[in-house]
């Protein structure tokens, strides 16, 4: 849910830190790359109406292990949060638009990082057990300003899915980010397999709990060589979907 990108602002990416927060979740952690956008799905394969409204409100948490420069592992737990709105657009799509933003705890003294930021998505289900999902947009995270894009695909599947509503959906999700900085030599990538459950509470109220690991990479050019890193996290979110109109 919550899901934030949390990592080293790019004053030369320290190579010990950069953490994947996820709009009050966190995520893997790839500390020689910049974080992608937040990784919870916080919904399932439906698909709105043509000229239908919805408020997708998630919050979550998460921790992510990633190597120091000593070898050692080191963990990070962060939270955050994410409002999204949906519009149907007939021929099984939606299009929508995201703020999100979260924070985590300090690693080796540091200040503690934070981020804000904003998608588009756009989705679109072919058949009522299958969707897929598109994300792009930036975020600006720790505490001397950083501008990040990224972007990520996910597949979603629905292997339940019950006559009132109920489904049980898995999704597997790849995402990448880039700086928006001249001069900026790293790149991340993350992997993420949700898991959620969707429970209508009335006709305009759905409750959605959702968990699942993630997997991050760190890629960075220096005048010596290339870094790269990978590390390893998990999220838990809970979320309301409420139907406007």
């Amino acid at each position: 849910m919550p899901a934030v990108a949390l990592g080293m602002a790019y004053a030369e990416p320290d190579p010990m830190r950069s953490v994947i927060v996820s709009l009050a979740v966190l995520a893997a952690g790839c500390y020689n790359g910049y974080p992608t956008l937040p990784p919870q799905l916080a919904e399932g394969t439906e698909i709105l109406a043509p000229g239908s409204v919805d408020l997708n409100v998630a919050a979550g948490a998460g921790e992510a292990a990633y190597p120091d420069t000593t070898g050692k592992t080191t963990s990070q737990f962060a939270a955050g949060f994410e409002a999204r709105l949906r519009t149907g657009l007939g021929a099984k799509s939606e299009l929508g638009a995201s703020l999100f933003g979260g924070g985590g705890t300090s690693v080796a003294n540091g200040d503690p990082p934070f981020a804000i930021g904003g998608k588009l998505s756009y989705k679109i289900a072919p058949v009522s057990r299958f969707a897929i999902i598109v994300d792009g947009g930036a975020m600006d995270f720790r505490v001397s300003s950083t501008a990040v894009f990224s972007g990520d695909l996910a597949l979603v599947f629905a292997p339940y899915m019950a006559d009132d509503g109920k489904q049980l959906y898995v999704g597997a999700k790849g995402a990448f980010t880039v700086p928006v900085l001249q001069g900026a030599t790293a790149t991340g990538e993350s992997i993420v397999i949700p898991i959620g459950f969707e429970l209508p509470t009335s006709k305009r109220v759905r409750f959605i709990v959702e968990a699942g690991p993630i997997f991050g990479f760190g890629q960075q050019s220096t005048p010596s060589g290339s870094l790269s890193t990978n590390g390893y996290g998990g999220y838990a979110t809970l979320a309301f979907t409420f139907l406007l109109r």
